[in-house]
């Protein structure tokens, strides 16, 4: 699948969280910041695919901050919801 810019950016933030480039610290410092940037411009590129983000990638962040999970099991939980946002 062809992914127009702002969806690309953050696939491509994520996936480098997810194999270990970016460390949970950064990943969290940044996270918000580009959701809020990235997200309304997300939904005019695709809506249901955004939204698809919304119940995947954003609730497993969440879900893995409310929580308290360590580094590698919040890792794991992010890449399980990128897999699903994804398709994989």
């Amino acid at each position: 699948m062809n992914f127009k810019k702002h969806t690309a950016f953050m696939i491509d933030f994520i996936s480098d969280f997810v194999n270990g480039e970016i460390e949970r610290y950064f990943f969290d410092l940044d996270y918000s910041a580009y959701v809020i940037e990235h997200f309304p411009h997300m939904e005019l590129e695709n809506s249901r695919f955004a939204d698809k983000f919304a119940y995947t990638v954003d609730r497993a962040y969440e879900r893995g901050t409310d929580l308290g999970l360590s580094d590698e099991e919040f890792r794991v939980e992010i890449s399980n919801a990128l897999n699903k946002w994804l398709d994989k």
